[in-house]
């Protein structure tokens, strides 16, 4: 029987501007996994509540009882992955291929101009923006971008519009400016044919909307061409599977969780990078700057689109893990 071990963390999101005070602060936890061999591995559980997933306390709960939730089952499964490694004594890392990322924006409207030549100089080759707050301010910005400088975009809705106005979305931008959009990740609630109605404007991307799909029963060609994977959230051989059945692209993407959880992320990608490299777009996993620095953050490396610098063995930070103070997992 595996044993577990936890540690509660916060996260607290950097303020968007100096007028707020209070940014949202988020709770995950750390999960320290020792099989019957003496096996051990490490993972984060991180609960996102607007996904519908309970929070961090109830998910503990439930493990200690036997139950698992469909994320406590990932963070075991990367756990389990780190675990092989450390007992190996290798890295997750090292002698792998690089993952180039792109830059994540989730507030248009305090992001400068000076900001985008910044990342443009520093070798990023996409943005991707947070978007569906508020559309029609923020199509204003993305025209004005798109006008003044060369890079392509990701435009992330997570679901937030209706058929109706993402179609006012974009046809307010020229089809030269939609040609700049490298993809739009779940514009609104999965509907087979409203995402096929849509498809033409910009390719698409399915990410929390997966959930929804009935596979079985979707035929080709499918509305969509990439598949967006988060390890922490997302069965990955079942997803890789799906994106060689439909011939998609595939990205790789943190949960916006924990450092430990965007290592879980990172090496998934240098695997997939190596056995998928046409396929592997560029990726998620430079999610680091959303939150306030912890000392799990200090110690990776940060150049331009790439990660690097997460030393030890497994996915790293033997030192500051083996020094977390641990609660065992029981009833």
């Amino acid at each position: 029987m595996i044993q577990f071990w936890s540690h509660k963390y916060q996260l607290q999101e950097m303020p968007s501007d100096s007028s707020e005070k209070h940014p949202p602060i988020h709770e995950g936890a750390l999960l320290k996994a020792v099989w019957p061999d003496g096996k051990t591995g490490y993972a984060d559980l991180f609960p996102v509540r607007k996904f519908g997933d309970a929070d961090v306390d109830t998910q503990l709960s439930a493990l200690a009882n036997g139950k698992l939730s469909s994320l406590t089952e990932q963070s075991i499964w990367l756990a389990k992955r780190d675990a092989i490694l450390r007992k190996n004594k290798q890295s997750a890392f090292v002698g792998m291929a690089k993952v180039k990322n792109h830059f994540l924006v989730t507030d248009l409207f305090t992001f400068t101009d000076s900001k985008m030549a910044e990342i443009r100089s520093s070798g990023y080759s996409t943005l991707k923006l947070k978007v569906g707050f508020d559309p029609e301010e923020e199509v204003k910005v993305i025209s004005r971008w798109l006008k003044q400088h060369p890079i392509m975009l990701r435009l992330d809705f997570n679901s937030r519009l209706k058929f109706d106005d993402y179609q006012v979305f974009m046809l307010s931008l020229q089809q030269g400016e939609r040609a700049r959009i490298e993809f739009v990740e779940d514009p609104f609630s999965w509907n087979a044919d409203a995402w096929k109605a849509v498809a033409e404007f910009a390719p698409l991307a399915i990410d929390n909307e997966a959930e929804k799909i009935d596979w079985e029963k979707l035929k080709s060609p499918v509305p969509f061409k990439v598949m967006i994977i988060k390890p922490a959230r997302t069965d990955v051989e079942k997803a890789v599977a799906k994106v060689n059945q439909y011939g998609l692209k595939m990205v790789v993407t943190s949960s916006m969780d924990h450092p430990v959880g965007v290592a879980h992320a990172l090496h998934v990608a240098t695997e997939l990078k190596k056995f998928n490299p046409n396929t592997l777009l560029d990726c998620g996993c430079l999610t680091l700057r959303v939150y306030k620095p912890n000392e799990f953050a200090n110690v990776i490396q940060v150049t331009g689109p790439y990660l690097s610098g997460i030393k030890g063995t497994g996915i790293g930070f033997n030192e500051l893990l083996e020094n977390t103070p641990w609660i065992k997992v029981q009833r």
